[in-house]
């Protein structure tokens, strides 16, 4: 079992909250939670939560290498207890804003998916806690041993028997041998290039099941995958013909087993010979109703920037509505994430630009956007509804270095 680490989780002083046309930010506890390791550089954090307790992950890098930490709080993201190292093998993670390593929760169950770079060759790990995530088991890597290519962008849910459901992008049909048949370095369109999307499944120490969702995505951008009940619902930015790099869904009727056809969500039409580095959220409500926010284009303006859009469907992923905007920036927003709280209302947070850095944006339901940051640099947010509020954790620069904050809503 890995040895707790003695480091302080502490609180730090109150972040401005403004909003955009001086509308008030809604509920913010004031005070958000400083999770760092001294000595260490802290990103690429995510949340889950079950009930009241909230479990972050983060990665905390250093000259000798990256590892993957957590910390739980027992009263909704308020306070945090002293964060642990997740894998075993130290140096073991490899991160981005896109793939950080993905935790999931549910009751003392904790289990931590990443990205592992051993002997140059990526795959797919996991270590997971039985007793709340004060200790971690030795981890093991779910992605099949001996294949080659890029592998991550990963994503995890927890099913309400435990069972533990991940997706990723997986380069192991690319043809390594072989040029790019095109000129662009990432047109993504098969040879050396190539990645798929995958899902695995498995229960505390049992063997893992994989199956195959979608043959040549769109590369470098992050997935999701939530499971309810027989459902699992994986989603992705697809490579459409044409080279369009739109978001596409597959659902899952078998607990996983099989997977349909991919659905497009929403007709963008973003066409980039380049990777995007910017992928979908997913939730689905207490109805059943599947939403979806994704960034991409927004090209019918006289500047093109990014904008984040979303879209539900009530059919099972069948069909989507038409795409409504989320954010109302004219410079670009980024990153979003999507939950749906305790009470049914979706909520998306996002960064995008500011006169100090990025900002952390939120917006619930059908309320203006407000800003969560102001007077520092923020990006690549996480949240999760808790019994009665959000919590948003995002990076930060403070004292020369970066560090996670969360902050918990009421």
């Amino acid at each position: 079992m890995m040895k707790r680490l003695t480091v302080a989780v502490t609180v730090c002083g109150c972040l401005a909250a403004c909003a955009r046309g001086d509308a008030p930010a809604r509920g913010l506890a004031g005070a958000p939670v400083l999770l760092a390791v001294d000595g260490r550089s802290n990103a690429q954090v995510t949340l889950a939560s079950d009930g009241d307790r909230v479990a972050a992950a983060w990665v905390g890098s250093a000259d000798a290498g990256a590892d993957v930490f957590a910390a739980v709080s027992e009263d909704g993201g308020r306070h945090f207890g002293a964060p642990v190292r997740v894998n075993d093998r130290a140096g073991d993670a490899s991160a981005n804003g896109e793939q950080p390593p993905r935790i999931v929760i549910r009751d003392r169950a904790v289990a931590v998916v990443w990205v592992s770079k051993r002997e140059g060759v990526a795959g797919i790990r996991t270590a997971q806690s039985s007793d709340g995530g004060r200790t971690f088991a030795p981890s093991r890597t779910i992605s099949p041993e001996g294949v080659t290519g890029a592998r991550g962008w990963e994503s995890a849910d927890i099913a309400e028997d435990g069972t533990v459901h991940a997706a990723w992008l997986d380069g192991r049909h690319a043809q390594h041998a072989q040029p790019s048949p095109a000129p662009a370095a990432h047109v993504h369109g098969g040879g050396a290039m190539r990645q798929d999307i995958v899902h695995a499944m498995w229960r505390g120490s049992d063997p893992v099941v994989e199956t195959p969702v979608a043959d040549d995505v769109c590369f470098c951008c992050k997935t999701g995958v939530v499971a309810r009940g027989a459902d699992v619902f994986v989603v992705w930015r697809h490579l459409f013909p044409g080279g369009m790099r739109d978001i596409a869904i597959a659902r899952s009727r078998d607990g996983g087993r099989t997977f349909g056809a991919p659905v497009r969500v929403s007709v963008d039409n973003w066409k980039i010979d380049a990777c995007p580095d910017d992928g979908p959220s997913l939730a689905v409500e207490r109805d059943g109703a599947v939403r979806v926010a994704w960034p991409t284009l927004l090209q019918d303006t006289a500047s093109p920037h990014m904008a984040i859009f979303q879209a539900v469907s009530r059919d099972g992923g069948a069909t989507f509505s038409p795409r409504s905007r989320v954010d109302a920036s004219g410079t670009g927003a980024s990153h979003p994430r999507l939950v749906v709280s305790a009470a049914g209302v979706p909520t998306v947070v996002w960064d995008e630009p500011s006169a100090q850095g990025r900002q952390i944006m939120v917006r619930h339901g059908d309320d203006p956007a407000a800003a969560l940051t102001s007077g520092a640099s923020a990006s690549y947010p996480a949240a999760v509804a808790s019994r009665d509020g959000l919590v948003v954790a995002w990076a930060e620069q403070a004292s020369g270095r970066s560090v996670v904050r969360v902050d918990a809503s009421r």
